[in-house]
């Protein structure tokens, strides 16, 4: 989409598609707010494993309320500690998309194509298994083109930042 918007616009569109939207209309808040409130609400889906387990861990003759203060004490803490991290490492937005590059292709492309072949290997059909095979080269072929990438610009970073 990024390509093909450089594509057809050139040198006058913005790095970030917010910032290409017309200035004070009603649909530039709605996008704005959108991106705002996307990650808040993914918080609660990425820590909910977290909580489930924790609430199982504790003892049984511990009362609802308890358990409840204790699993919201514990996801605050942790949401704390991620915006303290995020707000002390420099170029956070950099290591994230590095472990982006690496657990979103393994969970998003590899490990399906994997865990299929594993499951069914006595009965997929040789052109389904050469498919499953492309897709878990393609995708260490991104994994380690992404990771790359992102270590290039945060060396870059590290390095712009020391020589001034």
């Amino acid at each position: 989409m990024g390509f093909m918007g450089a594509k057809m616009f050139g040198n006058d569109v913005k790095s970030q598609i917010t910032l290409n939207m017309p200035p004070n209309q009603i649909i530039t808040k709605v996008a704005l707010w959108a991106t705002v409130l996307t990650p808040m609400t993914k918080y609660a889906l990425e820590f909910s494993p977290f909580s489930i387990q924790l609430e199982q861990t504790l003892p049984n003759s511990m009362s609802g309320r308890t358990k409840l203060v204790i699993r919201g004490c514990v996801a605050s803490f942790l949401l704390l500690t991620i915006l303290t991290l995020a707000l002390s490492v420099p170029y956070f937005e950099h290591v994230l998309s590095l472990t982006g590059s690496l657990v979103s292709v393994a969970i998003c492309l590899i490990f399906p194509c994997v865990f299929y072949m594993k499951i069914f290997w006595g009965k997929i059909t040789r052109s389904l298994l050469v498919l499953n095979i492309t897709l878990v080269i393609f995708g260490v072929l991104l994994g380690v083109i992404g990771t790359i990438s992102s270590t290039e610009l945060i060396l870059k970073k590290i390095l712009s930042h020391h020589s001034t």
